[in-house]
C-alpha cells in the first residue's frame, strides 16, 4: 500500500499543475503574438519605405491616366429652379462618358429628359467624379473635375464618344444632345491611402493620354492567370516583401500598380519598370527584365 502511495506522489512532484501548464501556455501565445505583431510592422515599414522611393505618375498624369481609362462617373448639376425641394442644391447621378482624346475633359450624350440637362441649360457648373477602372474600395484612386459643361456640334465630339461606348446607338434619338465640359476649373484626386491632392487646370490641360495605361485589362489579365509566382517575386525582390499573393491591377509609362495580400490584408504595391515604356513592347521588355532579375535574386539567395 505504501509503495502504491509513494508511487503516486512521485508521478505527481513530476508532473506540472494545471495552473503553471496554464501560465506557460499563455506565455507562449503571449510571445507568438508578439513576434507575429513585430513581423507585421516590419513589414508595413519595409512596404511604406518602398513606396515612398517608388516612381509615380505626377497627379495631373495619375488624374488623367484614371479618367481616361473609365468611361462612367457621377455628374453633379445644380439644381435648376423647376427642381422643387432641389432647386440650388448638388444633384448627383450616374452618367456615361468619353474623355476627349487631346484635352482629357469629359463628354457627354444627355436626353432632355434627364435631370443633368435641365440643369446644365440654366447654370452649366458642374462636376464629374471618376473611380479608377476596376475600382474595389478607397484603397483606390478617385478623381473630381469641376468646370462649365455647355452643349457642343455632334461633329466635334460624336465620334471620340462613339469609340468609347460603340453600343450607345440612341445617342442619334432627336431628344438626345452633346454636352462637354469645355472648361476646367479645378481637379482633386485621391491616387490612393496618403496620396491625395489637387490639381490645376493648367497642371491637367499640359497632360496627354498615357501610351500603355489603355493595354492594363489584357497585360493585368495575362499576368494574373499565368504569372502569380512571378509577381510575389517581384515584390520580394523590389520591395523586400513577402507576400501570399501579389494581383496586378494596373499599368502606366512608368510602371505597374499592384495589390498584395499578406496575412488577409489587402496593401497597395506600386513596381516601378526599370526604363519607363512607351508601349506595349516595351511592357513586355519591362515585365520580362524584371521577371528575370526577380528569379535571379531567389536562386542566389536560396
Amino acid at each position: 500500500m505504501s509503495r502504491v502511495i509513494s508511487l503516486a506522489r512521485a508521478s505527481s512532484l513530476a508532473r506540472p499543475s494545471l495552473a503553471r501548464l496554464g501560465r506557460g501556455t499563455t506565455t507562449a501565445r503571449r510571445a507568438r503574438a508578439s513576434a507575429s505583431a513585430s513581423d507585421a510592422d516590419a513589414f508595413v515599414e519595409r512596404l511604406a519605405a518602398h513606396q515612398r522611393e517608388a516612381a509615380t505618375l505626377s497627379l495631373a498624369d495619375e488624374s488623367r491616366v484614371i479618367v481616361d481609362g473609365s468611361s462612367v462617373g457621377t455628374l453633379s448639376t445644380i439644381g435648376n429652379a423647376d427642381a422643387g425641394a432641389l432647386a440650388g442644391f448638388p444633384c448627383g447621378g450616374v452618367v456615361a462618358y468619353a474623355s476627349d482624346a487631346v484635352d482629357g475633359l469629359p463628354i457627354f450624350a444627355l436626353s432632355s429628359l434627364s435631370r443633368h440637362a435641365r440643369d446644365v441649360a440654366a447654370d452649366g457648373r458642374a462636376t464629374l467624379t471618376v473611380t479608377r477602372d476596376g475600382f474595389e474600395d478607397v484603397g483606390d484612386g478617385r478623381v473630381s473635375l469641376s468646370g462649365f459643361v455647355v452643349a457642343v456640334e455632334p461633329s466635334t465630339v460624336r465620334e471620340t464618344y462613339l469609340k468609347k461606348h460603340p453600343g450607345a446607338y440612341w445617342v442619334d434619338f432627336g431628344d438626345f444632345t452633346w454636352y462637354k465640359m469645355t472648361e476646367l476649373l479645378a481637379c482633386r484626386i485621391v491616387g490612393g491611402f496618403a496620396r491625395a491632392g489637387s490639381v490645376s487646370a493648367s497642371e491637367y490641360a499640359a497632360t496627354k493620354s498615357d501610351p500603355v495605361a489603355a493595354f492594363s485589362a489584357p497585360v493585368c489579365s495575362h499576368m494574373n492567370a499565368d504569372h502569380g509566382d512571378a509577381l510575389r517575386a517581384m515584390a520580394k525582390h523590389y520591395a523586400g516583401v513577402d507576400a501570399d499573393e501579389v494581383v496586378m491591377r494596373s499599368i502606366d509609362a512608368l510602371g505597374m500598380n499592384c495589390r498584395m495580400i499578406k496575412d488577409g490584408e489587402k496593401y497597395g504595391l506600386r513596381l516601378p519598370f526599370e526604363t519607363p515604356a512607351v508601349g506595349r513592347k516595351e511592357v513586355k521588355e519591362q515585365i520580362v527584365l524584371m521577371t528575370k532579375a526577380a528569379a535571379a535574386a531567389a536562386s542566389e539567395s536560396s
